[in-house]
């Protein structure tokens, strides 16, 4: 008995110590330790992940940022990729393609290569900027040889090899890049013009029917559908799980579109969601390296919009410190209304563990030390967020110490106390599958929010807490209910009110 009571005050004390310690912050779980045997081995672009540390980074030996141009963009001195597997810190790297080898690329050194090989066919890594991962073991490149192919390789814990897999995407130079849980490719050209309607292509995935993915002397399908960007130039793209948003990174406008449709039926501009960095978002540095949006990423569960938001190619000792190393964020946007709900401020983060924005590079295992965050990917089953330091070498991996439930859930629009009780009408309407309500409480009362079918029975309670005087907005998601005419029913003290919504899939 005595040994049970201890057992359970322990347990009480440990429960208190871990509740205590949450901090509700993102933190680095880890990163690839620069000039190790982990280490990437140079200027690092991108990130895709196909598992909980397993993943592969994007190697990009660009020219000297002192005499960087758009024209340059896509002529390297280096382009390759390393595979990753159980891996940490100081372990996990694989041996990869390089040079026509499974070996490890060197450190520093340029004119390292990675060359997709299937029997006769070879294609080389050429200006590729951005990954994406299947889930599974799939990695997907973005290349910018001479038929701008999507390369696939496969991942394993013995290696990171080629595939029999790629697609021709014609003669635009490629950047963006994702797939939806169908295995749809969507891939973006870097520049979008008046003269082109197809700036984001649309290709049926490896294994659908007449697809020739793997087909020799082919892989050169049609794409199921495409989407006219305006002109500008795009450095990021993602899509959600089940194809029906698409986001854009407008990089040169400091934008990000938003599209809603299918891959079958094709898309339109979604002109409600309005992303743009505000003046104010910047290094301040008068011009040349002020921050936009650069690489974007899905998370399904809950759904948020991952943006990677930083200078374009540009370090803090070229341009002197202001220019680049003190700035480098992680935006978590809502993926209805636009509203950034939580930041990852990388450029803090590493002048906190190293005591510097511009060191460190990799040395201490929780920061890259040189603030350069060009892309960014989800890996769902853990919610961890996949990173790099383009500047520091090394790959990120960082987790979120509370729930992420509740940005999406609850998020407070003022704490200024209303005039009265207010229920407003959901947006969009009709919506698929997510939806937002907006709600005001006089007083501080106990809320709740329901969910309720035509028949009036209760499918979901959205709110059910105490909530002080305030304006909130939550997301509703109804991805697991079918089409149809829904209510929301909301009561809050001696406050009562319900409105009609559509659900169309």
């Amino acid at each position: 008995m005595v040994r049970n009571l201890l057992l359970i005050l322990c347990l009480i004390s440990l429960f208190s110590v871990v509740a205590f310690s949450q901090t509700n912050e993102w933190g680095t779980d880890y990163i690839t330790l620069d000039a190790s045997a982990n280490g990437t081995g140079f200027q690092t672009a991108s990130v895709a992940a196909v598992g909980p540390d397993n993943f592969v980074a994007l190697v990009n030996e660009e020219l000297d940022p002192a005499g960087f141009t758009i024209a340059t963009l896509f002529e390297v001195q280096g382009n390759y990729l390393v595979g990753y597997w159980a891996a940490d810190s100081v372990q996990g790297r694989v041996l990869s393609p390089i040079n026509g080898q499974q070996t490890s690329p060197q450190y520093a050194v340029s004119a390292q290569f990675t060359d997709w090989e299937y029997i006769l066919d070879q294609v080389r890594l050429k200006g590729a900027w951005q990954l994406a991962g299947d889930g599974s073991d799939r990695i997907y490149v973005a290349n910018n040889d001479a038929a701008h192919n999507i390369l696939v390789f496969s991942l394993n814990a013995l290696g990171l090899f080629s595939s029999e897999f790629r697609m021709e995407t014609g003669t635009e130079n490629i950047y963006g890049i994702d797939l939806d849980d169908a295995g749809n490719v969507y891939v973006a050209d870097f520049e979008g013009t008046a003269a082109k309607t197809n700036e984001v292509k649309v290709f049926a995935g490896i294994g659908a029917a007449g697809t020739t993915w793997g087909t020799t002397g082919a892989h050169n399908d049609s794409p199921i559908s495409t989407v006219d960007l305006p002109d500008g130039y795009y450095q990021g793209l993602t899509v959600s799980s089940d194809g029906t948003e698409l986001f854009v990174s407008q990089t040169s406008e400091r934008k990000i579109l938003k599209y809603v449709g299918d891959p079958n039926s094709g898309y339109t501009l979604d002109p409600s969601f309005d992303f743009t960095l505000a003046a104010d978002d910047t290094i301040g540095n008068g011009g040349f390296g002020t921050p936009s949006v650069q690489g974007l990423a899905y998370m399904p569960d809950p759904p948020l919009l991952v943006a990677a938001v930083d200078t374009v190619v540009t370090n803090g000792s070229t341009f002197g410190e202001t220019t680049g190393y003190p700035y480098g964020r992680v935006y978590f946007i809502h993926t209805g209304d636009a509203t950034i709900l939580d930041t990852i401020d990388v450029a803090e983060w590493n002048l906190a563990i190293t005591g510097a924005y511009g060191a460190g590079s990799g040395t201490y295992g929780r920061a890259g030390g040189y603030t350069s965050i060009l892309d960014v990917d989800v890996e769902a089953s853990e919610q961890a967020i996949y990173s790099q330091s383009y500047y520091g070498w090394t790959a990120e991996k960082w987790l979120f110490d509370g729930d992420l439930n509740a940005f999406v859930r609850i998020n407070p629009v003022s704490l200024q106390v209303p005039e009265g009780y207010n229920l407003k009408q959901n947006y969009p309407n009709p919506f698929n599958p997510l939806t937002t309500i907006e709600f005001a409480i006089e007083k501080t009362s106990q809320v709740q929010l329901d969910i309720i079918n035509v028949m009036g029975q209760r499918v979901a309670t959205v709110v059910d807490e105490q909530m002080n005087a305030g304006t909130y907005r939550v997301t509703f998601d109804a991805k697991h209910l079918p089409s149809g005419i829904y209510f929301y029913r909301i009561h809050a003290g001696d406050f009562t009110s319900i409105k009609k919504m559509t659900l169309m899939k």
